[in-house]
């Protein structure tokens, strides 16, 4: 089977990324959280892909290929067929953030909007972690954050607090995303369903439950590109 790939601004960073960053979104796109084989991947029964299986730069030398799995599952089957090829990452990255809820402005570029993104994503997941774990999550960022426990007991105490305590947490949240290993950690985390002892997974399962069996790949997908976009861009700077 063919995975046609249409070219993509958005995506063209793929070709640069290491063979295991490859190698884990492409596992992330073919393969549920169980590990077992999407039956809607199409790169699963690609020839060319297959036969590659085994070489040291086989997600490397099919980056296109990959991000054409990315298109497919962006777009509906049918429309797919009839056109050749799936959707553009800002489309898929705009469908997501229309069915999450989050504010997205088409005048807005991919990366602000992809911000947006895993602002929300991180917010849901330190909502559904324990002390320990915001703790651990932290030290793993290298956050040196102090406002965070400054304001937590407040948020528990006191409910009339609550929202302008939630907007200066996200405030420091944003501050912690714009690491380079806290996109890592996200990363990770997002790879194993399950990070920090389960809230990464966690965030991750609620906001696909709000979703049909597509985006149950192009959430998690689009929220990897995102990390993934920012890990090429600090190697870069």
């Amino acid at each position: 089977m063919n995975v046609t790939y249409l070219n993509d601004d958005d995506l063209d960073f793929l070709q640069h990324c290491s063979e295991e960053q490859l190698a884990n979104i492409t596992r992330l796109l073919t393969h549920n959280e169980k590990g077992k084989a999407r039956l809607s991947s199409v790169l699963n029964h690609n020839d060319l892909f297959k036969s590659m299986e085994g070489h040291p730069e086989q997600h490397r030398r099919n980056w296109q290929l990959i991000a054409g799995e990315l298109q497919h599952y962006g777009g509906d089957s049918i429309a797919n067929k009839l056109r050749g090829h799936g959707k553009l990452y800002r489309a898929i990255l705009l469908d997501v953030s229309k069915r999450l809820k989050i504010k997205a402005d088409k005048e807005m570029s991919t990366f602000e909007i992809e911000q947006s993104l895993l602002e929300h994503f991180l917010r849901n997941a330190w909502q559904k972690m324990d002390a320990g774990q915001k703790q651990e999550f932290l030290q793993a960022v290298d956050a040196k954050v102090s406002e965070l426990e400054e304001l937590l007991p407040l948020l528990l105490k006191d409910r009339h607090l609550a929202k302008g305590v939630s907007h200066l947490l996200s405030g420091q949240l944003t501050k912690i995303l714009r690491t380079h290993a806290a996109v890592s950690v996200i990363g990770h985390g997002l790879l194993r369903g399950a990070g920090l002892g389960g809230p990464v997974g966690a965030a991750l399962n609620g906001v696909k439950a709000v979703s049909g069996s597509a985006y149950r790949v192009t959430i998690p997908a689009v929220l990897h590109i995102a990390c993934l976009r920012r890990m090429f861009n600090h190697a870069q700077a």
